[in-house]
């Protein structure tokens, strides 16, 4: 296969389509994600709100470049569902002055790792904001450029593959969904009314009834270090957060969380910043924003409990309860927890329950090595596709 060098300004040109903005009149905006993750569609916006805002038609075919983010993967191919939108000064769009260069090959191709740092050398900068792509300097890259059929043969073949990974990626996406329902389900039965969770030996309890305050508080020594732990929101557990120096903190005291207790962030608990602490994280610390509680395992699996206070119906409620103006000064007291109430199954049938909500983790932890795969496999396909042009 024979390859020539050429430069992108000489198979490429920018081409402009001004937009003559009616303030009554209602518009479709364009974004373009990063990371190859293509074109999207935005809100619709009327032209009052555009104002003066520079704003440009997208054709089918364009090769359309974010100057701003280009280096990190902000280029696509408009299709036909973008014909008659809108983009901003922001986003280039590039068509190929003759029938050397095919768009979809050259978004591809500047999409893997050759063609990615030559868009970066031509975005200088230290910062994402700062690291702009000029026209100039696009036009100036030098691109080894195949046969049009064979360009047209790479472009078909990665993208009916990146197609297919897309797929799979959504149906992963709608497995976690599922999966998350089951847990949810299983720790609440929302399908039995109150009567029958009664019947079934279901019983409404009060938290402070399973939950008993024990907040391991130890004096900072400022010559000594401790491992910070902290809650991630939306029921996504603990994380190991850094090693702290006593001396580098204002704190006096700070806490000691045990493995099994239930352990919540004032500050964010109203978005699931609560957890159970996994083994791993028994004997890090944590600041007194964040109440530790023993739980009574004598009428609570604590995992089970961990499951039920994840899950956004159950966190959602301590919104309503929370103090203070705007998310950063929004806290929930330990009280205000305590007081919130829950159905229970008897010990047994917690136990078994478990067993679903087990089953429902392991295969989450599954997708999430799926996800990496999937993940890999387009920069895999591109790389390979185009590792050997020179």
């Amino acid at each position: 296969m024979s390859v020539e060098r050429v430069r992108v300004g000489d198979v490429l040109e920018l081409r402009r389509r001004p937009v003559t903005v009616e303030l009554d009149a209602e518009y479709y905006e364009i974004g373009v994600r990063s990371f190859g993750r293509g074109i999207f569609h935005k809100e619709p916006v009327s032209g009052a709100d555009l104002g003066n805002k520079r704003v440009f038609f997208v054709e089918p075919g364009d090769l359309v470049i974010s100057n701003v983010f280009a280096w990190e993967g902000a280029i696509g191919v408009a299709s036909e569902d973008d014909a008659g939108r809108i983009g901003s000064h922001r986003f280039m769009t590039f068509v190929p002055k003759d029938a050397r260069i095919d768009t979809s090959w050259a978004a591809w191709f500047f999409l893997s790792e050759p063609g990615l740092s030559l868009i970066r050398t031509a975005s200088p900068g230290s910062a994402g904001r700062n690291r702009t792509l000029a026209i100039d300097r696009f036009e100036a890259i030098e691109v080894p450029l195949p046969p049009i059929e064979e360009q047209r043969h790479v472009a078909r073949r990665l993208g009916g593959f990146a197609g297919d990974v897309r797929q799979l990626e959504r149906l992963a996406v709608k497995a976690g969904v599922l999966s998350d329902a089951i847990s949810v389900s299983a720790t609440s039965r929302p399908d039995l009314d109150d009567r029958a969770k009664s019947a079934s030996g279901w019983s409404r309890v009060e938290l402070g009834d399973l939950l008993k305050a024990n907040n391991d508080e130890v004096a900072v020594e400022p010559s000594a270090s401790y491992d910070i732990a902290g809650v991630y929101s939306f029921g996504r557990g603990m994380f190991p957060r850094t090693r702290l120096d006593g001396a580098q903190t204002s704190y006096r005291r700070i806490r000691r969380v045990h493995a099994g207790q239930l352990v919540m962030s004032r500050l964010k608990a109203w978005e699931g910043a609560l957890a159970i602490v996994p083994e791993d994280l028994s004997g890090f610390f944590v600041s007194p924003e964040f109440p530790t509680f023993d739980i009574d395992a004598s009428q609570v699996e604590p995992h089970f409990l961990g499951s039920v206070v994840k899950a956004e119906p159950f966190w959602s409620r301590l919104k309503g309860v929370s103090h203070g103006i705007g998310a950063r000064r929004e806290r929930v007291s330990a009280q205000k927890l305590l007081e919130q109430t829950l159905w229970l199954p008897p010990i047994d049938e917690q136990r078994r329950l478990l067993q679903l909500v087990e089953l429902s983790e392991v295969a989450a932890a599954r997708r999430s090595e799926v996800g990496e795969l999937l993940a890999a496999l387009v920069p895999a396909a591109l790389n390979q596709a185009f590792s050997q042009l020179n």
